[in-house]
Formats: structure tokens, sequence, C-alpha cells
């Protein structure tokens, strides 16, 4: 069953969302067509750069990216009240800067007609801390320069993209591995390092000079050492090596509350595509804010009570 996005998104409030988009039929449109032998790798950098630059634009943290053949996935905090924060300049700055093809002139002009406008601001303003509206453009763009290379018209996307709700810490971090472990998942790669498209990667390779445009590994109560350990432990775990996860991945394991033998299935569960994520308690608080009496569980296939009436 197919839900409204005001339905699986708090935008007032914002939260942690793990958003896939997948092109049309599934086709590799972004990678190399295994029928025509036709390559359009190239495109993953599209995808990969518009990311980068509007999470400098709206009002959002990001935190994880992989772009793949066929889909990509982005993890990504909203944060509206910081674009109720912005002054009416800012509004207007940061929403010129999506059409980057103006002039200085031209976009001088653009912010001045803005900011002549009261209600566009505060239309702009809601759209600077909204998950749809980022999506939209990411996905148009690429949609538009993709249909223009290939000289034909029609979707390019499969329908509107894929949200799901990452309630807690542990739930942010598990869809955060799934994520970045794509690639090696997918056997592009064998290391965490050399997953190409991906934040891990970037992170990586950024980590002596400025990454602004990801938000800090920090915030989720980690290093970029120990998380890239934990992918590592990860990784060898799932190729079936008994490895010893090493004490600051084992202290962050204990931090989520449960052991190794959790670790991989709470990950894998990212698969399932459940509409949220996160510890019971807070499953059965979001089923009762949508007034369900329960929701599958994101680290399972069983089902958490709401306990609400009926």
């Amino acid at each position: 069953m197919t839900y409204p996005r005001a339905h699986l998104v708090d935008t007032e409030n914002g939260g942690f969302y793990h958003c896939v988009s997948r092109c049309v039929r599934r086709a590799w449109l972004c990678g190399k067509d295994p029928i025509s032998g036709h390559s359009y790798e190239h495109r993953k950098q599209w995808v990969e750069s518009y990311l980068l630059r509007l999470a400098n634009i709206f009002t959002v943290n990001l935190f994880g990216y992989a772009v793949m053949s066929n889909h990509y996935h982005v993890i990504v905090e909203t944060l509206p009240d910081v674009a109720k924060a912005l002054d009416d300049e800012e509004v207007a700055r940061r929403w010129v800067q999506l059409s980057p093809a103006l002039d200085e002139v031209a976009a001088k002009n653009r912010v001045s007609t803005i900011l002549d406008d009261a209600a566009r601001i505060a239309e702009l303003r809601e759209r600077l801390g909204n998950l749809s509206w980022f999506m939209r453009y990411i996905n148009e763009p690429i949609a538009r320069r993709a249909n223009k290379e290939d000289n034909c018209k029609g979707r390019f996307w499969e329908g509107r993209f894929e949200s799901f709700v990452m309630l807690d810490e542990p739930a942010v971090i598990c869809g955060l591995a799934y994520v970045d472990l794509n690639p090696i998942r997918a056997g592009i790669t064998q290391s965490v390092e050399r997953a190409p498209h991906t934040s891990i990667k970037r992170r990586i390779d950024h980590e002596t000079v400025d990454c602004a445009s990801l938000a800090d590994l920090e915030c989720l109560g980690m290093t970029l050492s120990t998380y890239r350990q934990l992918l590592e432990w990860t990784v060898a775990v799932d190729r079936g090596s008994l490895v010893d996860p090493g004490k600051r991945t084992r202290q962050l394991l204990d931090r989520f509350g449960h052991g190794t033998g959790e670790w991989l299935p709470r990950i894998m569960s990212n698969r399932l595509r459940h509409r949220a994520y996160g510890s019971a308690e807070n499953l059965r608080r979001y089923a009762k804010k949508l007034g369900q009496r329960w929701i599958k569980k994101g680290s399972s296939t069983t089902t958490t009570k709401a306990n609400n009436p009926r």
C-alpha cells in the first residue's frame, strides 16, 4: 500500500530519513547496459555532485549516500527549524543558487524580486527544509540531463522516491552502514576505501581537507576512524570470518544495546524497506503517532503493537 508522503515525513520537526530512487524499469541508466554494452557510468558522478551541492543549499545534514548503476541511496537529516531561522535574504539567495545558469546580475535581480514577495519567501523557507523538495531538485535535473544526452523523452526515475524514517541513533548508523557497503555487496569492490560514489570513500579521501558537504560523524557519537573499523569488521563478518571487532567497535555496539551477532541482521533489515527503523519503544510511539495499532520492526520481520485503543 502506498502512503502519502505527509504520512511518512515530519515536515514540522524534521528527522533522519533513508531515501532511495530507482531508474525506470530498474534499467542500468547510471551504469553499463548489459545488453547494449553502452556505459552510463559518468552519470553516477552527476548524482553525487548534485547531492553534495544541494546539501549546502537546503537545510539538511547529508550523512551518507551510495550511487549505484540503477538506483541511489541517501541518508539525510532534514532541519526545518534551521530554515525557519534563516533571514529573508538568505532564503532568497539559497533558492536562487538552485539555478546555476543565472549570471551574477540575473541572480541579484531574482533575489530582489523574491524579497519583494513575503508569501513567496514563506513558501521557499518551507521548501528549504523539506525532504521532497530536496529529492526533487536532485532527480529532476538528472532526468532532464540524461534524456537530453539520450535524445529521448519520458521517465528516468521509477515513480516517486522511497523514504524510511530512522527513529534513533542506532537505526541511523545501521542505515548508514547499509548504504556505504552497497558497492561491496554488489561485488563492485572488495574494500571500503575503494567503494565508488559513496559517502565513506569521500570521507576517507577528504579526511585531511574540508568535507563540509557531509555532516560530521561526531553528531552520531563516533569518529571516522571508528566508523571505518566498524564497516571493515562488518564486511569481514559478512564473508564468514570470525574477526574480533576490536575495542572501539565493541564499545560502539555496546552503546547500541546489542551484541556482535545482532549487528549484521540489523544492517540487512534495511533491505526490507520498512517505513520506520528503531527500538521497539520508538516504533510504538511512531505507530501511535500515525494512529496505527501496529508497525513492522525495522530490525526484524515481527511487528510492534502501538497499544492504541480502537
